[in-house]
């Protein structure tokens, strides 16, 4: 019989939530699953005899749970990255629009899981390189972001698609969304909703000064150079929640990813009803 090991991933839990997880624990346990914990997610079991996972070890998990929100999912993700092990989010967070509250149907997923009865989402990710700044951890599965940083004045953004000029944003900043991230901080801004199979990436500027600039919708296959003018000497680039320093005149280059996110959903997965129960989409006191 194959090893069913698999990894857990979130922080330091209590109260309440401390007994979920321990029950989630058990019921894995029964299972056959040999389970290892994120370090931090460790720090909940200190008198306990649990072991923690490395990078090395995500490659040969069955799958990982991610035990937290939204950006608990997103941390997740950073972790695997290339390896691609599949994702089952459980929600313990606010909004968790990327994860499921399965505690009262979780042993019921676990079966569906060995029986290869749920729907594996392959979720798109963008990737962002610097010519002059090596960036670990490079992809996002929610958006790229470029703000503005040591000045409150706009900085100036000029942006290539596949090497022709677009346009030059006047603005506090600009996001490269995927689909997945459309719901998240380009929506906030003016995006649009993307479903998570459509194949496109969204450029939604922060703030613009250009009356006319809106979000715009490309192709994922197309390559973005954005070159960064500041009044400040540095700008921050965020991939998600991590964001890192860097100066101007240095060549941005976004693309499609070259590996995906896969999501573990149950078989009746359905996105418009997600989009109905967390974001209240067509919500009207009139229905």
């Amino acid at each position: 019989m194959k090893t069913k090991k698999i990894g857990i991933n979130g922080i330091k839990i209590k109260g309440e939530n401390r007994k979920r997880l321990k029950s989630l624990i058990q019921c894995l346990e029964r299972k056959g699953y040999i389970i290892y914990f994120s370090d931090k997610l460790l720090q909940t079991f200190k008198n306990e005899n649990y072991k923690s996972y490395t990078s090395e070890n995500l490659s040969n998990f069955l799958f990982i749970i991610s035990l937290g929100g939204d950006g608990t999912l997103l941390n997740t993700v950073s972790q695997i990255g290339k390896y691609e092990t599949k994702i089952l989010g459980i929600n313990i967070g606010k909004l968790g629009f990327l994860s499921y509250d399965v505690y009262t149907f979780f042993e019921k997923m676990l079966d569906d899981i060995d029986e290869k009865k749920f729907t594996l989402e392959e979720r798109s990710l963008v990737t962002i390189d610097v010519k002059e700044k090596k960036i670990e951890k490079n992809f996002a599965l929610n958006e790229i972001s470029v703000v503005k940083k040591d000045s409150s004045s706009m900085i100036r953004i000029h942006c290539y698609i596949n090497e022709k000029f677009l346009c030059t944003y006047w603005s506090d900043g600009l996001i490269i969304s995927t689909p997945t991230g459309s719901t998240g901080y380009s929506l906030s801004c003016g995006g649009p909703i993307l479903t998570p199979d459509t194949k496109n990436l969204i450029i939604t500027p922060i703030s613009p000064h250009n009356l006319g600039l809106r979000s715009l919708i490309i192709s994922d296959d197309s390559k973005i150079k954005l070159k960064v003018e500041s009044e400040g000497n540095n700008y921050l680039v965020s991939l998600d929640s991590r964001s890192k320093t860097l100066k101007k005149d240095q060549d941005l280059l976004i693309s499609k990813s070259k590996f995906n996110a896969n999501l573990i959903h149950p078989d009746n997965f359905d996105f418009f009803e997600t989009l109905r129960k967390k974001l209240n989409w067509g919500y009207d006191l009139r229905n």
